[in-house]
């Protein structure tokens, strides 16, 4: 008697437990070609960016040494206005394996970024997180502190990536798993090297944390951006550093 009744007051629990409980969202599917090769092309071309300013070019007046001095993140010259000098940095390496490995790395990210928020502002929130990050870097560290190279925002698509879980409300605890996958990201990647500029990841990471918790809040809210504003987002990516080099060289 009484074994039959326990059977029947936990088959009405597991009966009023599976009503309540809410399905798990489906994982996010895989980049496909379509956001795999905007960042490719984006890496490649800070990968072309390198070579050609690897040589001289007299007639261009362009020299290596000059491209440094009128491009890199030097704290001192940001402090005096050269604000411009946090976006040229992103396109100036130290040498082809630093270049070939964020191109590499931002591709990965940047494309998972993709399936969520679609590649042009993807690419538009990894440059400015970028921006963000060398900025704030500068402003901390203070003279005579100088960097060069996009792996700054190479974490700032980290800080990215790690933030979608803010779109998903169905249980409070789910923004933190990938949170806690950035962080440890950012511990394993980010201090490595003797050269390794710390602050400038860090930063970088910080910036795409906040970008990323705004552009999840307006996509959960207003959904993904269209075709027409997702092209001017990409166009955007590629305009902000060109700009700033037409103004390091105006003002050089």
């Amino acid at each position: 008697m009484d074994r039959e009744r326990a059977l029947e007051e936990l088959g009405l629990w597991l009966a009023e437990n599976a009503r309540q409980r809410t399905p798990a969202p489906p994982p996010p599917p895989l980049p496909g070609t379509d956001q795999i090769l905007p960042p490719a092309l984006y890496g490649l071309a800070l990968v072309a960016a390198y070579a050609f300013g690897e040589r001289a070019h007299p007639a261009l007046h362009v020299y290596p040494r000059l491209l440094l001095e009128r491009g890199s993140a030097d704290a001192a010259a940001i402090w005096n206005g050269e604000w411009w000098r946090a976006a040229t940095a992103l396109t100036l390496h130290g040498d082809g394996p630093h270049v070939l490995g964020n191109a590499v790395v931002s591709t990965l990210f940047v494309s998972l970024v993709c399936v969520r928020l679609g590649c042009g502002p993807a690419l538009l929130l990894t440059v400015l997180g970028g921006v963000l990050g060398n900025l704030c870097n500068a402003l901390v560290m203070g003279p005579p502190h100088d960097s060069i190279g996009f792996s700054t925002a190479v974490f700032a698509a980290a800080g990215l990536l790690a933030t979608q879980g803010l779109a998903d409300r169905s249980r409070w605890w789910r923004p933190l798993v990938p949170l806690g996958a950035g962080f440890g990201l950012l511990a394993m990647l980010g201090a490595g090297g003797e050269n390794t500029d710390l602050g400038a990841h860090l930063f970088g990471f910080g910036a795409g944390l906040l970008l990323g918790a705004a552009a999840w809040e307006l996509t959960r809210r207003y959904g993904r951006p269209g075709k027409t504003m997702s092209w001017m987002a990409g166009v955007a990516s590629a305009a902000l550093p060109l700009g700033a080099w037409v103004m390091a060289w105006g003002f050089g």
